[in-house]
Formats: C-alpha cells, sequence, structure tokens
C-alpha cells in the first residue's frame, strides 16, 4: 500500500491499462474559492459604497434643515412664491434621480450575486457529477476483484491437480514441470493484480471522501451567500424606507432661505435632448427663452452680477423628464449659484 495518496490527474495507469483522465482536485477548488472570493469583494465594496452615499443624503438632509430653520417670515408676492416652489422642485428633483440612480446600482449587486451563486451551483453539479464517476470506477474495480478472485480459485484448482499428477507420475517429462512452473508463475501474477485492485480501490475510496467533503462545503459557502444576500436585501428596504421618509419631508416644506423677494430674477432652463444639453436663458424684459450656450449664459450673468450685485437672483429650473443624471444636474446648479445667486456671495 502507498503511504500517501497519488495525486488525481492524467499521470497514472488506471486500471486495465487505460489512462485516467481525471481533473485536478486542487485546480478546480482554486476556482471555485476564486469566485467565493470576488463575489465577498463586490459585497464589501458595494455596502462601503451604499454607507457613503446614505452619509452624504443625511449631510444634504442636514443643510436642508439648516435652510429651512433660516426661513424668513416674510410675505412673499405670488410670483416670488412661484419662483421658490420651482427652485424646491428642481431640488427635490435631484434628490429623487440620486435615489433611483442608488437603488439601480443596489439592484445590479444583487444580480452580479445571483451570478455568483449561479456558477457555485454549475461547480457543485461538476462535483457531483465526479463523485458518480468516481463510484462507477469503484464498482467497476470491485467487478475485476471479484474476477480476479475467481480466476485465482481456478489457478489453485489446476495447481491442486497438477500436484496430484507429480503424485501419481514421479517420472514425469521434463514439459509436465515447465507447465507447473508457468502455473505457478501465472498464480503470482494473478496475486499481485489481486493486490493493486486493493490498492486502487483504497486511492478511489479516499477520492471519493475528499470529494464529498468539497460538496459538503460548497453547500455551506452556498447557504452564507444566501444569508449576506437576504441580509442586504433587509439593507435595501430600509434604504428605500429612508428615501420615502426623506421625500415626505421635503413634501412638507416651505420655502428655503433664499428669497426672490424684491430680487431681480433670471431664470436658466436646463435639458438634456437628443441633439445633447439645452440651456434656455431669460432675465426680465426678454418676451420669452433664448438657447444660448453655458459660456454665453455665464456671460450675461457675469454683467447681471456687476449691475445688480445682491439683488441677482438666478433661478435654476430642471424639469421632471429632463434626462439628466443626478451629479449632471447638481454640477450644474452648484457652479452657477456659487457664482453668480446672491445667496452664495456672502
Amino acid at each position: 500500500m502507498a503511504t500517501s495518496f497519488p495525486p488525481i490527474g492524467g499521470h497514472h495507469a488506471g486500471i486495465g491499462g487505460e489512462n485516467s483522465f481525471w481533473p485536478s482536485f486542487t485546480d478546480i477548488m482554486m476556482v471555485i474559492t476564486l469566485i467565493f472570493l470576488m463575489a465577498t469583494s463586490l459585497l464589501v465594496v458595494r455596502n462601503w459604497q451604499l454607507v457613503a452615499e446614505l452619509q452624504e443624503s443625511i449631510a444634504a438632509e442636514r443643510m436642508a434643515v439648516q435652510m429651512i430653520e433660516s426661513t424668513s417670515l416674510e410675505n412673499a408676492t405670488l410670483e416670488e412664491r412661484l419662483a421658490n416652489a420651482e427652485q424646491s422642485n428642481s431640488i427635490l428633483r435631484l434628490r429623487l434621480l440620486k435615489k433611483d440612480e442608488e437603488l439601480e446600482l443596489a439592484q445590479q449587486a444583487i444580480r452580479e450575486q445571483e451570478s455568483s451563486i449561479a456558477t457555485l451551483e454549475l461547480a457543485n453539479s461538476g462535483l457531483e457529477i465526479s463523485l458518480q464517476q468516481t463510484r462507477r470506477q469503484l464498482d467497476a474495480a470491485n467487478l475485476e476483484i471479484d474476477a480476479a478472485t475467481a480466476q485465482y480459485r481456478e489457478l489453485a484448482q489446476q495447481i491442486e491437480a497438477l500436484n496430484q499428477q507429480l503424485e501419481q507420475q514421479k517420472l514425469a517429462d521434463e514439459q509436465t514441470r515447465q507447465q507447473l512452473e508457468q502455473q505457478k508463475l501465472a498464480d503470482e501474477q494473478t496475486r499481485q493484480q489481486l493486490e493493486e485492485a486493493r490498492t486502487r480501490i483504497g486511492e478511489l475510496s479516499a477520492s471519493s471522501t475528499q470529494q464529498q467533503q468539497s460538496i459538503n462545503q460548497l453547500t455551506q459557502d452556498k447557504t452564507l451567500l444566501n444569508q449576506e444576500i437576504e441580509a442586504y436585501n433587509q439593507q435595501l428596504l430600509s434604504l428605500k424606507g429612508d428615501y420615502e421618509t426623506v421625500k415626505s419631508k421635503y413634501e412638507e416644506l416651505i420655502k428655503p432661505a433664499r428669497s426672490a423677494k424684491g430680487k431681480y430674477i433670471a431664470e436658466v432652463y436646463y435639458v438634456k435632448g437628443e441633439s445633447g444639453k439645452i440651456i434656455r436663458y431669460r432675465q426680465p424684459g426678454d418676451e420669452g427663452y433664448s438657447r444660448l450656450s453655458l459660456a454665453q449664459v455665464e456671460q450675461r450673468l457675469a454683467k447681471l452680477k456687476r449691475e445688480k450685485g445682491a439683488d441677482l437672483y438666478v433661478k435654476i429650473i430642471i424639469p421632471k423628464d429632463s434626462g439628466l443624471s443626478y451629479s449632471e444636474a447638481w454640477q450644474f446648479m452648484r457652479t452657477l449659484l456659487v457664482k453668480y445667486d446672491y445667496y452664495y456671495q456672502n
């Protein structure tokens, strides 16, 4: 018997002189481990991103609360209330865009985790097929052992018959002696084959045990992944609940600290169409909106800032179906307000 298990591969002869084409068990486990580590890493990174985005949402909510607390109690005209309401709607649409993007990313992470689980299940099926093939080879080896045992018995009977002939014919010729020697050699070869078959059975049994352990380990990994996905789904539901809470709070907001009362209002309308990003501009005295480039809009706002100073109110209008992402809309709004609006100049 060998002191250690031979490698499960195609480098040794199988029973009956045929080559075995078993895949390396170490390679199989390495691939499965890499898939599991990749899925776990992806889950950790995505959870970290969700925490960062949630912190950003909390900071934005605190900023909105501060703006509410600083709201003036002055009465506004109908035109001023309309301007403030449109500005609030633009901010709320930005928030909705951001939450929609967060939900889409979360759903994509779930789909990737489901793909990883499907890959592990395929690997598990492959191991089960390999185990079945091992069992079939074990059954074949048992059949070969039975055949070898029957052959051994027949040879033993033949040897006994030859011994009886030698006792009856003490003067048997040389040919009979050679036949007896050949029979003994065949008997010895049969015994060696029997020992080799028993050794092979031991190796196949050990391989079957290892593969069964691997299947059990994969089953445990699959259970852990399912638990992580369940926790992730609960976290997603919690984020959706927070989103609905924030949305309801914004719907109850009164006008922000910025007020259009007594201000010179310049309106900037921003959307993304089939031909690209579209910017329209209007200021008091204009009959309607004019389509301009961003550079032209900034030139006009810069001129108004020099003329009006603290009386310039920049109203950014971003409709619900603007086609813009959260980051695009927020960057555009933030740039113009910080540069030209009276509220951000102090």
